[in-house]
């Protein structure tokens, strides 16, 4: 009886990993979702005490938009944790489908750095310090 994955168009040009690039690319995957995951719960405690800098907006000539650090600060750990969990989600659906899954994992490292980034730009931006 002949493969059903070979009477898919264009399915017998793919081919899954085996051996030793298969035990490479679980191990890279699984050092960059534990560095992700690391990386994504420093985030979001340092989105949290962002927060710390609204403190400075009773201070003479300092203007504060807080309802966008607000939003930033309990919108940020979320943001965060979504990147992670869909990090993980489809780094565990490729590892299972034997494709290549390291690209997925450190593109969400690269993401969960980047929302820290963003949130603190955004609540650098809602405080102006005056004199």
């Amino acid at each position: 009886m002949a493969d059903p994955a070979s009477s898919v168009p264009g399915r017998e040009a793919r081919h899954p990993l085996v051996g030793g690039r298969r035990v490479a690319d679980m191990v890279a995957t699984i050092a960059l979702l534990t560095t992700a995951t690391a990386a994504a719960v420093l985030a979001g405690w340092g989105i949290v005490f962002l927060s710390l800098g609204f403190h400075s907006c009773i201070a003479p000539g300092n203007r504060c938009d807080e309802t966008l650090g607000g939003t930033v600060v309990y919108a940020g750990p979320i943001v965060v944790a979504l990147v992670l969990v869909l990090t993980i989600v489809f780094s565990v659906l490729r590892l299972v489908r034997r494709h290549v899954a390291w690209p997925i994992a450190a593109v969400g490292l690269v993401a969960v750095v980047a929302a820290f980034f963003a949130a603190l730009l955004l609540v650098d931006s809602a405080i102006t310090h005056g004199i």
